[in-house]
């Protein structure tokens, strides 16, 4: 009997490894003199924004992907990334803790697109959080998110007085840009705008905080779990598994910030009976403990 080899776990990719030097915020050029990812399976501890000026190339992100100029793909923490050929590409890699996010308030997810049809919009968060989504903005936005991204490259750079509070600025107006594009186009994400696909990622949304299984959420939607599992497989290239991850490790985040908590009393907040296995999950999606990263965070 011959044995599967054992693939090799993804590289894990740091902030402090792109040269962020402590700050939340790190612009990369592509090409450029800065530490760039390399060509292998990652998973970043950061969300990464890639900004494409010029050229054409292949990734792989779920699926593989053609890159062309004028594209801006987002590439959650937590999610494995391949780049395959980076061909002629140029323009930027925009990585940010993901809490950063939180300086939008409430109101950063997008909207559900406008339209008077009767197909159901997909479910806002997942999809911005899991970064399935390629966008193509008109001229005039991608001009300003071009200058945008160069003026908070240029403020990381130049590092004068006050350069966190200014990247910060100029991070809030390009964040603004991108949730704008999204509120108002149709992002290019896999068809899951209706559906079994769309009642379980909405079902998962709202009850991932609650001890959760794919037999709870195949009930929920009427299907049997078998199906449910090979459907959202097929179409998101991720599982219900993946979808309930995301969403408790986003909470598990801000409530290691925000709270005094326990990592005992946090995990079952999250959904978690048993701490060890949060702890595991936590430290296999970060790169470390929840204990560690609240005190790398808070200092």
């Amino acid at each position: 009997m011959t044995r599967t080899p054992q693939r090799s776990p993804p590289h894990l990719l740091t902030l402090d490894a792109m040269g962020a030097g402590g700050l939340p915020l790190r612009v990369v050029r592509i090409p450029g003199d800065g530490p760039v990812p390399p060509p292998v399976p990652l998973v970043s501890t950061f969300f990464m924004v890639f900004v494409l000026t010029a050229g054409r190339g292949r990734a792989r992100h779920l699926e593989e992907l053609k890159l062309h100029e004028g594209d801006i793909h987002l590439v959650p923490a937590g999610v494995e990334h391949q780049p395959l050929d980076v061909g002629n590409l140029e323009g930027w890699i925009v990585g940010f803790d993901p809490l950063l996010l939180r300086s939008l308030g409430p109101e950063w997810l997008p909207a559900p697109p406008r339209g008077t049809g009767k197909t159901k919009p997909p479910p806002a968060r997942s999809l911005f959080v899991r970064g399935l989504l390629r966008l193509r903005p008109g001229q005039p936005r991608w001009r300003r998110i071009v200058q945008l991204v160069a003026e908070l490259e240029a403020e990381l750079r130049e590092a004068q007085w006050g350069v966190e509070h200014a990247a910060h600025a100029w991070f809030i107006l390009l964040v603004t840009e991108l949730v704008r594009e999204l509120q108002e186009h149709t992002p290019l994400a896999p068809p899951m705008i209706g559906g079994l696909v769309h009642d379980a990622l909405a079902f998962i949304e709202a009850h991932c905080l609650q001890p959760l299984s794919l037999q709870d959420v195949a009930a929920a939607v009427g299907c049997t779990p078998s199906h449910l599992a090979n459907v959202i497989r097929k179409e998101t290239g991720l599982t219900v598994g993946d979808w309930l991850r995301e969403h408790r490790m986003a909470e598990a985040r801000r409530r290691l910030l925000d709270t005094e908590a326990s990592i005992e009393r946090i995990a079952s907040q999250v959904g978690y009976t048993d701490v060890t296995h949060f702890i595991r999950t936590f430290r296999r999606v970060h790169g470390m403990t929840p204990r560690a990263w609240r005190a790398q965070r808070r200092r």
